[in-house]
């Protein structure tokens, strides 16, 4: 797994996490990670670019729902179910062009409702 950030203006700093690989239990907690490190510095604002990822297992998608969860602030010791799904995850998280596998993978986990998909860069950027 490579994660390659950039950091763009749009209103407010954005991170731009391109990851290039398959997401899958032996990488997934390195994407959290990198994801937590951004949340700290630089940018509270973040587009998870899976353009290069061509499949995403059930322990990729539970990385990206955690991302969702640093992203909306909710803290790791959650107490209530209902906490962990949040759609301010919506307004901080946003994801560019995923592969029709990966973005079907992230539907039938219902984690679209949580995230706006873009296709391009820029569209993604301005909805900061």
């Amino acid at each position: 797994m490579d994660i390659n950030v950039t950091l763009q203006q749009a209103s407010e700093p954005v991170a731009v996490m391109h990851l290039q690989g398959n997401i899958n239990a032996s990488n997934f907690m390195q994407i959290v990670d990198k994801a937590q490190e951004i949340y700290k510095n630089p940018a509270r604002n973040l587009i998870l670019d899976l353009s290069d990822v061509s499949s995403i297992s059930s322990t990729g998608i539970a990385a990206i729902h955690k991302i969702a969860l640093i992203y909306s602030g909710v803290s790791g010791a959650v107490s209530h179910p209902d906490q962990t799904h949040s759609s301010s995850a919506r307004k901080y998280v946003k994801v560019l062009s995923p592969q029709p596998e990966v973005e079907k993978a992230l539907e039938t986990a219902g984690l679209k409702l949580f995230f706006k998909v873009f296709r391009d860069l820029e569209s993604a950027l301005k909805s900061f």
